[in-house]
């Protein structure tokens, strides 16, 4: 287990790890608990940005980030998945460092991640086509919030006999595995609720949900990496009984640059190479 983070048992139910509440730490607990509700909510997001670039400026002068005692890959397809109200571009840092470890990082072609769930997993299953086609190998997913949710729900599109040749191992980060009461930010739960209103596709919220809380087809492995200081999900919707579950610190948006998210992809990653 790589050092500085907290694996839940595949049998082990996220509650038992018993994390202080989203959004509060240390001395400061009282600060943010006398707040009135609004405030802590938008304190919530605004302090997501600090910690993003914090957690950047830690991961690059990380040896984790210059590959140091890393196992290398050998070209293996890696489609990232951004996160609600992103693109690629967020994911840039990550392809890089992927690339430069020998493996073959593909961008999911989504500038800004609005649209409506079916309409972003029917291009997304394309992309996957496309991707085992060029390689001829499956692929490995790896997608941050939505992200994760919309890789998850890729199975559906898919015969369970024939996904395991598409799709090789599922990491998400900080993504919602089942629905539970507040499980998102409410902000970010009416902004989505906001753009899917305006779009041509109805928006099927059960139905996605329920695609992203099936099980995975038989051969196809899950990882969840999730924080307990999480300010947009409740990281205990991101844990997935059936599957590996990590725990790192930091919050939600800084996932994609996280030092120790790094050094557990470079773990999951040198276990699915050829012959381990």
């Amino acid at each position: 287990m790589t050092e500085g983070t907290f694996l839940l048992g595949r049998q082990q139910r996220g509650s038992e790890a018993s994390p202080s509440p989203v959004g509060e730490k240390g001395s400061s607990r009282w600060i943010f608990c006398v707040l009135p509700p609004q405030v802590r909510r938008v304190w919530q997001l605004v302090t997501s940005y600090p910690d993003y670039l914090l957690q950047l400026s830690l991961l690059l002068r990380d040896p984790i980030y210059r590959g140091s005692h890393v196992q290398r890959g050998v070209g293996q397809p890696i489609l990232l998945i951004p996160g609600f109200l992103v693109g690629d571009w967020t994911l840039w840092v990550m392809a890089g460092w992927l690339r430069r470890l020998g493996y073959r990082p593909y961008l999911s072609g989504i500038d800004w991640n609005v649209r409506a769930p079916e309409r972003t997993g029917e291009l997304l299953a394309r992309r996957l086509i496309y991707i085992v086609k060029e390689t001829g190998s499956p692929v490995i997913m790896v997608g941050h919030s939505l992200g994760g949710m919309l890789a998850r729900s890729l199975g559906s599109y898919f015969p369970a006999v024939i996904f395991p040749e598409v799709v090789r191992h599922v990491v998400a980060l900080g993504s919602l595995i089942h629905n539970s009461p507040h499980a998102t930010h409410p902000f970010i739960r009416l902004a989505f609720l906001a753009l899917q209103s305006l779009g041509k596709t109805p928006l099927d919220l059960f139905g996605f949900i329920e695609k992203v809380s099936a099980p995975l087809p038989a051969g196809v492995g899950f990882t969840a990496i999730f924080s307990t200081r999480d300010e947009i999900v409740d990281w205990r919707a991101c844990v997935d009984p059936q599957g590996d579950n990590y725990q790192v610190s930091g919050r939600h948006l800084g996932l994609v640059v996280n030092r120790e998210v790094y050094r557990l992809l470079a773990d999951i990653l040198g276990s699915l190479q050829p012959g381990s």
